[in-house]
């Protein structure tokens, strides 16, 4: 598809939100780790590009997870705000699919559907932000436990 085919229309609010909360996504991860600069203004050119090409949504996501994987392995982002970076995230792909969804009857039924996603989600971002303040041993135990959880939200979130 080129820029030629691509509709003439001007972005609506839920577009315009979407946009918003990409640039905040980007921000708070390029703000911990300014090593990693080049994948935010790809992400950001990605957010600008989400409203017409269905893609780039995704890109920008994965710019932003890419940035705080950096930010985690160089130690400049904190795990309680890479947990809040995740949550970023959800919201985003979240207010995508709303913006593209063109609901006529309201948002009740696509929030239905979606809350579990969302709570799964939010559980798993507060269960992280509360283990990072606690200091724990690194045990088999724990990575089992960290994989169940995993798995469980997964389930939870296809369910």
């Amino acid at each position: 598809m080129t820029p030629a085919d691509w509709p003439r229309r001007v972005p609506g609010r839920p577009w315009l939100a979407s946009a918003g909360i990409g640039a905040v996504m980007l921000a708070c991860a390029v703000g911990y780790t300014t090593v990693a600069w080049p994948a935010g203004v790809a992400g950001a050119a990605a957010v600008a590009l989400a409203g017409r090409w269905a893609a780039a949504g995704t890109l920008a996501a994965c710019a932003a997870m890419l940035v705080a994987g950096v930010g985690i392995a160089a130690g400049t982002l904190p795990l309680p705000a890479a947990a809040a970076e995740g949550t970023l995230i959800l919201a985003y792909l979240l207010s995508l699919d709303l913006a593209g969804a063109r609901l006529r009857r309201g948002s009740l039924p696509w929030i239905r559907e979606r809350g579990p996603v969302l709570a799964a989600a939010l559980a798993a971002a507060l269960l992280t932000a509360l283990a990072a303040g606690v200091p724990l041993p690194a045990t088999p135990w724990l990575a089992v436990t960290a994989v169940a959880a995993a798995g469980a939200a997964l389930l939870v979130a296809a369910g």
